[in-house]
């Protein structure tokens, strides 16, 4: 039925035809076997880059072996369809789309869980729908096929049902959670496991009806198939998701209806007793709740609103070639509307819109989402004329490729997609086209010297492009290995130098990746920091001076101080590097910004730009309290910084440093109530909205302020420390002695909030407590001098000897962070 004559040629070497042949054919079903298992735990992303590469891989040589196919029999030939045309114009649109993209790098290669939405991805899955439109001859060939995806899925679907049931198999870490599939999310696992189901309610079609006693092979073959089908159809329904339901109701009420009109092929209803199953299983799904579950996760994604929202804004920009595949977060980041930061995910920023299709419309724009609804479209038409005129024999087989391709072309419109999925999606159309268009175009070499050349050329510039891409994608994916090495380190032992040599590696082998360059800044300032934070360790030689001995810890000192200043240098330098890699990626404007955060003070002009940087970030993000919050800190260190001006006896000079202090707080407390405006229950925009009230001698204002943000975490010692010290300024003395009290409770190893206790019994004249609070500072700062000072201050004070200092004032706070695990909860 599906046999092409071949035409043979005397004195072609037939040897590698048939080698070609064999290459082609187990390239596909090796692709198509193992694309949707495919996983490798050396990268930080397991299923996706892997996935990529394997798809690469296999895409090349079965691309190759086509080609040389074609120079070994001296014939150019390809089968004729319109899909053809389609595909290369969806192909072109594409390809504009990932020149002019917002990050031409993350567009062409797809990046961190996007790879699917990579140009090169597409490229490898084009070509793989002409290898397999033009080699796929046989009805063997696409049994075959067809039992390689069904064996495929079961093997998915066990593994999927063992981690839902929490029995894990693998030895990794990364697998030892239910929300680990080798499909991608839960939902996409369960759109797979439908495309299953579907598919293998048209193969138990195929032959029904026939006379003549089935074999005990194809009898096993059927039970498979069943036990198969059974297995997906339970993780469907277990998984409960409306998309796969409805995705799922649709293609197997169409086998139902062209087992209708088709009735007189079949005996019984045997042959339709699995989609009859399916639709009566997605109707109770959409009625009641399925009574069983399993450990899945939840979906996390945005709204169809949201994301119809941010696709529209994302046209309104860029109408014709899109934001640039692979680039929805950014989308997602710049028009994401404010009402989000209500929700439990206000700072997630999400790589894709809800469904698929929107993600495509944003993403390659109405020039790429039109023509790639051309090729469904084309298809859809194509094959219901021919399963409405097809022959009894050709339908069974026919209907279950089409209704499973359908089933996915649906899911694009109702969920959102992965790697696996596209494959799928690719191949099945592939399919199709094969099964219901049997003509081609054949010209010899002899008569066309031109289809010679163009073949030999295609054949060498192929091998050209396919040695150099694998040795590029083989850098990439090296650099990949070096990154996720690094971060294990990093979560491992925390050594800063491993994990900034690992990082280093990464960015040597591809240097056009702007994550490996972000994190490399921000180790570079880690690294710096311990430096600078590390104690000396220089212990005095015997016999050495003081004089010596204060040389060498000098210079020890400078040493350091010279090697964190080269560091820090480098830390900004590499931010401004991938600020410039990609500068729509706000991820990129907040490291830089935070790297300049951490310099002020310390080199003249960082404040400005870390300003500069945060609003960069801002018109990258507008809707995020963070980056808001974050530019009113700013503000707010600059404010102190210009207090300095106040300590002067120039009465204008004065002025104008109290004006430009009054300015600084101004803005601080204007970007910190957008903050607010932007997330009500944002505490940390409350917390330092609080601090600069009381910077301005609105006390009242700020306890208020400091009041709400307890009532929103009662437990953080941080906030409720800084109320009890405005409690205390504001006269309120016992209700802040209550309040440090539960801060110490709390905290029992909190210094700061010990020593504060201790001063506000010492100013109540309750020394015996003053004194057992210095005492248990001194416990955790056993060699601070201020602590030892205090303390027989105190025992002084008790014997009734006289004290110099001023009565009811507070002391300098004592350098000790908390070391509880109660730590403060909001970020000061």
């Amino acid at each position: 039925m599906f046999e092409l004559p071949q035409i043979s040629q005397p004195g072609a070497p037939r040897f590698v035809v048939r080698f070609c042949d064999a290459v082609i054919k187990w390239a596909l079903l090796g692709l198509t076997f193992l694309v949707p298992l495919f996983f490798l735990p050396w990268t930080t992303e397991t299923s996706e880059i892997n996935k990529q590469l394997l798809l690469f891989v296999g895409v090349a040589v079965a691309a190759l072996a086509w080609l040389g196919k074609m120079l070994a029999e001296r014939r150019f030939e390809y089968r004729r369809t319109i899909v053809n045309v389609i595909v290369l114009l969806f192909l072109a649109v594409y390809g504009a789309s990932a020149w002019a993209s917002q990050s031409v790098y993350m567009s062409l290669a797809g990046d961190f869980g996007q790879e699917q939405s990579g140009f090169f991805t597409v490229l490898a899955l084009a070509i793989l729908y002409f290898v397999a439109v033009n080699n796929i001859r046989a009805e063997k060939s696409i049994k075959w096929m067809l039992g390689a995806m069904v064996l495929s899925g079961f093997a998915v679907g066990l593994f999927g049902l063992l981690q839902g049931l929490g029995l894990f198999i693998m030895p990794y870490g990364f697998a030892k959670s239910a929300s680990f599939n080798t499909i991608g999310t839960a939902a996409s696992l369960g759109i797979y496991m439908a495309f299953i189901v579907a598919l293998i309610s048209g193969a138990l079609l195929y032959g029904h009806g026939q006379k003549g006693k089935a074999s005990r092979l194809d009898i096993a073959i059927k039970v498979f198939m069943v036990a198969t089908a059974v297995l997906a159809l339970y993780l469907v329904a277990v998984l409960d998701y409306w998309p796969i339901t409805v995705c799922l109701l649709v293609s197997s009420a169409l086998v139902i209806a062209y087992a209708f009109l088709h009735a007189k092929s079949l005996s019984g209803l045997g042959g339709i007793m699995l989609p009859i199953a399916a639709v009566i299983v997605s109707l109770m799904l959409l009625l009641v709740r399925f009574p069983l579950t399993l450990g899945y996760p939840a979906e996390v994604m945005p709204s169809m609103k949201a994301s119809v929202g941010i696709t529209m804004k994302t046209l309104g920009e860029h109408p014709f070639f899109g934001s640039g595949p692979g680039t929805f977060i950014f989308d997602y980041a710049k028009h994401r509307p404010s009402e989000i930061n209500s929700t439990a995910f206000w700072n997630i920023r999400f790589d894709r819109a809800s469904t698929s299709f929107m993600t495509m419309l944003a993403t390659i724009g109405l020039l790429g989402a039109l023509t790639w609804l051309m090729v469904p479209l084309i298809l859809l038409g194509s094959a219901m004329r021919k399963l409405l005129r097809s022959d009894e024999q050709t339908w069974h087989i026919l209907i279950g490729m089409f209704s499973s391709w359908f089933l996915l072309t649906l899911a694009k419109f109702l969920y959102s997609s992965t790697l696996s999925l596209e494959f799928m999606f690719w191949v099945m159309m592939a399919m199709l086209v094969v099964v219901h268009k049997h003509d081609f175009f054949s010209v010899r070499f002899e008569r066309s010297p031109r289809a010679a050349m163009a073949v030999s050329f295609l054949f060498i510039l192929g091998l050209v492009f396919v040695l150099s891409g694998l040795f590029v994608e083989g850098q990439r994916y090296a650099a990949e290995v070096a990154y996720a090495r690094s971060i294990q380190i990093e979560q491992d032992s925390q050594d800063t130098d491993a994990v900034i040599n690992g990082i280093v590696d990464a960015n040597k082998l591809n240097p056009r990746n702007d994550v490996y360059v972000r994190n490399l800044s921000l180790a570079l300032l880690l690294k710096a920091n311990e430096i600078l934070e590390a104690p000396l360790g220089i212990e005095r030689q015997e016999g050495e001076s003081d004089e010596d001995f204060t040389a060498r810890q000098r210079s020890v000192v400078s040493e350091r101080l010279q090697e964190a200043s080269s560091l820090t240098a480098t830390a900004v330098n590499t931010a401004r590097a991938a600020t410039e890699m990609s500068p729509a990626n706000v991820a990129n404007w907040t490291v830089l910004a935070s790297v300049y955060k951490d310099l002020m003070g310390v080199t003249e002009g960082a404040d400005k730009w870390a300003l500069e940087s945060y609003e960069k970030a801002i018109e990258r993000e507008p809707s995020s309290p963070v980056l808001y919050t974050e530019l009113g800190k700013v503000y707010v260190a600059q404010a102190d910084m210009a207090t300095k001006g106040l300590d002067t006896d120039d009465e204008t000079a004065k002025k104008e440093a109290q004006a430009k202090v009054d300015e600084l707080l101004g803005k601080a407390a204007t970007a910190f109530e957008k903050a607010i405006e932007l997330k009500a229950d944002y505490a940390v925009a409350h917390y330092n909205l609080g601090l600069v009230y009381d910077r301005q001698g609105k006390l009242a204002e700020a306890i208020k302020k400091l009041e709400g943000v307890v009532m929103l975490n009662q437990r953080d010692v941080g906030v409720g420390f800084q109320l009890a010290l405005l409690y205390f300024r504001d006269g309120q003395k016992d209700e802040a002695i209550a309040l440090m009290e539960s801060v110490v409770r709390l905290a029992p190893k909190y210094s700061n909030a010990r020593w504060y206790l201790a001063a506000m019994y010492d100013e109540q004249g309750e020394i015996d407590k003053a004194i057992a609070e210095i005492e248990k500072v001194m416990e955790l700062n056993p060699n601070d001098e201020l602590v030892a000072k205090k303390l027989d201050e105190l025992k002084a004070k008790k014997a009734g000897v006289p004290v110099e200092g001023e009565e009811g004032a507070l002391p300098e706070p004592v350098d000790n962070p908390t070391e509880d695990v109660n730590t403060p909860s909001v970020e000061r």
